[in-house]
């Protein structure tokens, strides 16, 4: 996906804007073809050989940025024409502190909803004016499976965007700090969003600006290259981690929210990497029995894989103490 994303941000961005390419540890030769674009454009192209977790990533960008707005946005993510514009315009006219799009999922590109902005509270002053300990999260992405073509959207707040794609003032970093480290690889969003939030920000949701999330799926699975960071990247190990240092952080210990959670740590090895690699052996497409013999065995695999690279990162790049 790396490529396709990255040429549909130059084929249909008109904003003016500054490109910064981190690249950590892609395979050589698409990186080679990543780092060509970036030269032939006037790209800023910064290599590590290292996996990052998504918020050093994050960091690491940001800290280059010199403009007024930074803009995340994963390299599994396909944009539409006049998205940056219209994230910058809500920005300038509303004095929001981040500006979530309208996010899709799946093919056709923007036409199935994955996120028309998100929920972490049933109520929201409730939430933010609630002592600690007594906070309860929920965790919804409003509309998501439904049309485009079927909903009406407008302009409003929202209580949290995810980082497929989102604008955020530079300033808010300069005020808030770096983004939670210790947050490896689930709820970064939701941590960033809480925080403006407590500080007296607002986070926008534009509709305008439309971009398409593509997560592996049948139709498009990853290849054995992928294998290495998604195994990490969707490491129970670092989920787990990653529940439990935000529960420490916002003294959630009693909500009910994280054992859910919790309980559901391998379902994205299970949906992203097995079930698309087991329905491509012909011999297990016949039975059910075997593909579900087969998704159990490739996950129980993932899972001692990934714990393995889990370790071996930890020791490769230890995160920071951030964020108690």
């Amino acid at each position: 996906m790396a490529e396709e994303s990255l040429r549909s941000i130059i084929e249909l961005t008109e904003t003016p804007y500054e490109l910064i390419y981190l690249d950590a540890g892609s395979p050589a030769q698409i990186a080679g073809r990543i780092k060509a674009a970036c030269e032939q454009h006037g790209f800023r192209y910064h290599r590590q050989d290292e996996f990052l977790t998504p918020n050093q990533a994050r960091n690491l960008g940001q800290r280059l940025v010199t403009t007024p707005y930074v803009v995340f946005i994963d390299n599994d993510v396909i944009v539409s024409k006049g998205w940056l514009h219209a994230l910058v315009e809500c920005a300038e006219e509303t004095g929001a502190e981040a500006v979530a799009p309208l996010t899709c999922q799946r093919l056709p590109v923007h036409s199935e909803i994955h996120q028309a902005g998100g929920e972490f509270a049933k109520d929201l002053p409730t939430f933010l004016n609630a002592a600690p300990g007594k906070w309860r999260m929920t965790d919804i992405h409003l509309l998501q499976g439904q049309n485009v073509e079927d909903v009406q959207l407008r302009r409003g707040e929202t209580q949290c965007c995810e980082f497929h794609c989102a604008l955020i003032r530079k300033a808010t970093f300069e005020r808030l700090g770096d983004l939670d480290e210790n947050l490896l690889a689930t709820k970064e969003h939701i941590d960033f969003c809480m925080t403006v939030w407590q500080s007296g920000g607002r986070v926008m949701f534009e509709p305008s600006s439309v971009v398409t999330y593509l997560f592996p799926s049948r139709a498009r699975p990853l290849t054995k290259e992928d294998w290495p960071y998604f195994a990490l990247r969707w490491s129970p190990v670092w989920q787990r981690k990653s529940l439990e240092h935000f529960q420490r952080k916002w003294s959630m210990y009693d909500d009910p929210y994280f054992e859910t959670r919790k309980g559901m740590l391998h379902w994205r090895h299970v949906e992203g990497i097995a079930k698309p690699f087991v329905r491509q052996i012909p011999i297990l497409r016949r039975s059910y029995r075997a593909q579900k013999l087969g998704v159990a065995v490739v996950t129980a695999a993932l899972d001692l894989w990934s714990a393995r690279l889990a370790r071996k990162q930890a020791s490769l790049a230890p995160v920071r103490s951030q964020g108690g």
